[in-house]
């Protein structure tokens, strides 16, 4: 069985997540991609913080806590930046020939092998949660805090809403799943849920498939 849909059923499991909700979470990942575990915290079903702790249990991954470390610039450019960026990572020691990386998804093996390849080093993970990742990427790279307006949230949590009563109610005057997944796109893309890069992959293999 895959990591990803393994994580997701002890999640059920251990009664964090309810079934409608992996199927909800999974529905959106087959639709636009993403990593799961961002997906369901980007929903409301899960806290990003809980979400870390339970993989940290499952795995016996040591947590990390970003805001209590001071990141030199040395450190952060062991790894290119591009890779930091594509696939959310973050540098928090290195020793001994040896680089700590954070990571909210120690299932995603692509990425610590395209990161282990790129720094010749041997690699071990820590868990940090996604918002902490995420907040120091852009203390790495960015000098201007890009804040989300509050009317941006609570349109995403409308249509989220939307679309959890279109599932119940079916046809009507609600919008259908198609348009609801159009419109919340282009907010998972600006939330890290999912890259460009990984959306344009996607719309790629949904082209081949339909070429078939």
């Amino acid at each position: 069985m895959d990591d990803k849909v393994r994580l997701g059923k002890m999640l059920v499991e251990s009664n964090l997540l309810t079934p409608e909700q992996l199927k909800m979470a999974m529905d959106f990942q087959k639709s636009v991609g993403g990593k799961l575990g961002a997906i369901i915290v980007k929903l409301g079903f899960i806290e990003d913080q809980t979400l870390t702790s339970f993989i940290a249990r499952q795995q016996g991954i040591p947590v990390v806590n970003l805001e209590e470390l001071v990141l030199p610039e040395t450190l952060v450019k062991k790894i290119p930046r591009k890779l930091i960026e594509k696939h959310h990572v973050v540098p928090i020691r290195f020793h001994d020939g040896v680089l700590t990386i954070a990571t909210s998804d120690p299932f995603d093996y692509e990425a610590i092998e395209e990161v282990q390849l790129a720094v010749d080093n041997r690699i071990e993970m820590h868990l940090a949660s996604r918002t902490q990742i995420l907040r120091s990427i852009h203390g790495f790279f960015y000098k201007e805090e890009e804040a989300s307006p509050p009317v941006q949230e609570k349109s995403k949590d409308q249509l989220l809403r939307d679309l959890e009563a279109g599932d119940r109610k079916g046809a009507g005057e609600k919008p259908t799943r198609e348009q609801l997944l159009e419109a919340l796109i282009p907010l998972l893309v600006e939330k890290g849920v999912i890259t460009e890069t990984e959306l344009a992959r996607k719309a790629q293999d949904l082209r081949a498939e339909r070429g078939r």
